[in-house]
């Protein structure tokens, strides 16, 4: 199709819908982009069922750089740094529980790119302080009986028929802490600093508040569930993937893909491992590294002697000299040789034997012992 004809066919398209997969959790969206007088407007996107289009507007970036905090998002920690779609809503709770006191919004709302409030703090709590200053009580609980969990807003959550004990830790020279909570069937079980809640039944939900007599306070709020909000989680065994597309000269010759396993390689005769010899499969399923490449192992350019020649030589295409690659030498007319006439290009990267000399004979005859390279010593009265 010549363009003049594409531009034809293409001046007819009003509309067009295409999908995309968005946010932290690749949600699925329908866009639409609508042309209106020659000008495309758009994109409207749509994650819904009545089919309603609405403008993408801004994202809103988390910094992971809370270190007290755990951020989540639809029960999944967020352990990274997220982009969070327009009107996205996230939760927050002090990671150690108890053990520090949450200031601020629990819940932070994302609104056209910026959130509509400030990350919560976490303020240490007595046991923290080791019970000097203005610390807030620590609260401590215990399952006795039965199951809970701590959901993402911070509130604690048990199963029917649980029993739990909450304990509030504060500076006692300054008084007894004081629990406080609005169901008055409570008073039978509890005392100064310690809450005992057996047996509770479903829907049951209070919030605690300890207080103390400088005027600090906690909380903890309690809500027991008949169901869990999700499926318990299954433990699956971690593989890293396998290898592929490896150079033709790599090897390996122990491959064990599960966890803690090892990847060991190693190279054809000729090439020289360059990398790691070895990697281990990771608890995040990744190996330990990249994969090792092999490469041609080459030696220098020999030296010709003075007075001499290369007779035979094998070179490859790149005028370098690999492993295996024979030289022999031969001398001039009026010269004899002294040394190897041959030389071969072992995997070390060297020649096998130093170039030799091209002597006139009367020169070979005359010295007794010539000194070569790297010390070593010919004793002519042997050869001749």
């Amino acid at each position: 199709m010549d363009m003049e004809q594409f531009l034809e066919n293409f001046a007819k398209v009003k509309e067009i819908k295409f999908p995309i997969s968005y946010g932290p959790v690749t949600e699925k969206y329908i866009c639409k982009l609508k042309c209106v007088d020659g000008y495309w407007v758009g994109p409207l996107c749509s994650s819904s069922t009545d089919g309603r289009f609405k403008t993408l507007l801004k994202e809103c970036v988390y910094k992971h750089e809370y270190p007290l905090l755990t951020v989540y998002f639809r029960n999944s920690s967020i352990q990274n740094d997220t982009n969070f779609p327009h009107n996205t809503t996230i939760s927050a709770r002090c990671k150690y529980f108890g053990m520090y006191k949450l200031k601020g919004d629990s819940e932070i709302r994302c609104e056209n790119g910026a959130w509509l409030s400030k990350f919560p703090e976490c303020v240490p709590t007595t046991v923290i302080t080791n019970f000097t200053g203005d610390a807030p009580p620590t609260i401590r609980y215990e399952v006795l009986d039965g199951s809970a969990i701590v959901e993402p807003n911070g509130e604690l959550l048990v199963f029917p028929d649980s029993h739990i004990r909450i304990d509030c830790m504060a500076l006692r020279s300054k008084g007894d802490p004081e629990w406080t909570w609005t169901q008055s069937w409570l008073d039978d079980y509890s005392n100064t600093f310690r809450i005992n809640l057996p047996k509770l039944g479903v829907r049951f939900a209070e919030t605690f508040t300890c207080s103390t007599p400088d005027g600090t306070t906690n909380k903890i709020v309690v809500r027991v569930v008949s169901h869990w909000s999700s499926p318990p989680p299954i433990c699956e065994e971690t593989f890293c993937p396998f290898f592929t597309s490896l150079n033709p000269q790599l090897s390996i010759i122990e491959h064990n893909s599960s966890f803690g396993g090892r990847a060991v390689f190693t190279c054809a005769w000729g090439y020289r491992l360059v990398g790691a010899p070895g990697l281990e499969c990771e608890q995040d399923g990744q190996w330990s590294g990249e994969m090792p490449q092999c490469i041609p192992i080459y030696c220098p350019d020999p030296i010709l002697p003075e007075h001499g020649q290369l007779v035979t030589k094998t070179i490859s295409k790149d005028g370098k000299f690999p492993v295996g690659d024979l030289l022999i030498y031969a001398c001039n007319e009026g010269y004899e040789v002294m040394g190897e006439l041959s030389i071969v290009c072992t995997e070390n990267g060297f020649w096998s034997h130093p170039p030799p000399f091209c002597l006139p004979p009367t020169e070979i005859k005359r010295l007794n012992t010539i000194y070569l390279e790297n010390t070593t010593l010919v004793n002519l009265d042997s050869v001749y």
